[in-house]
């Protein structure tokens, strides 16, 4: 876990972004050092938990927590990856809080992928 050994992972994150690798943090909001995270690791994305879209529409409480986690990417000039948007009304929600990315089934459902060798 990043919040751990944050020292250690921002090595980590500088040494490959060196070589061209960008960094996604997921499960980001619902840790008690999401704020230090954002703003100590040299992250490229911070993906927002799915746990935060669920109701997000209806709940000005999780409205405010996404906005205030899209804000400070922002100021860290970090984007931002909404996980789990399951319709338009979530989806339209969360652009209008600030979050530039969405992921889940109302884009597209999961897929399996065979590779032929």
């Amino acid at each position: 876990m990043a919040s751990n050994n944050i020292q250690q992972t921002g090595q980590l994150i500088t040494a490959l972004r060196t070589i061209g690798v960008r960094v996604a943090l997921e499960h980001f909001g619902t840790g008690r050092d999401s704020q230090r995270l954002i703003s100590t690791l040299p992250l490229d994305f911070v993906k927002i938990d799915g746990s935060l879209m669920q109701g997000i529409a209806s709940s000005p409480e999780q409205q405010n927590r996404v906005r205030a986690i899209a804000t400070a990417a922002a100021s860290s000039k970090v984007q931002t990856i909404a996980e789990r948007i399951e319709d338009a009304n979530t989806m339209a929600v969360v652009w209008q809080l600030g979050v530039q990315y969405i992921q889940g089934y109302f884009v597209h459902a999961p897929e399996e992928v065979v590779l032929k060798s």
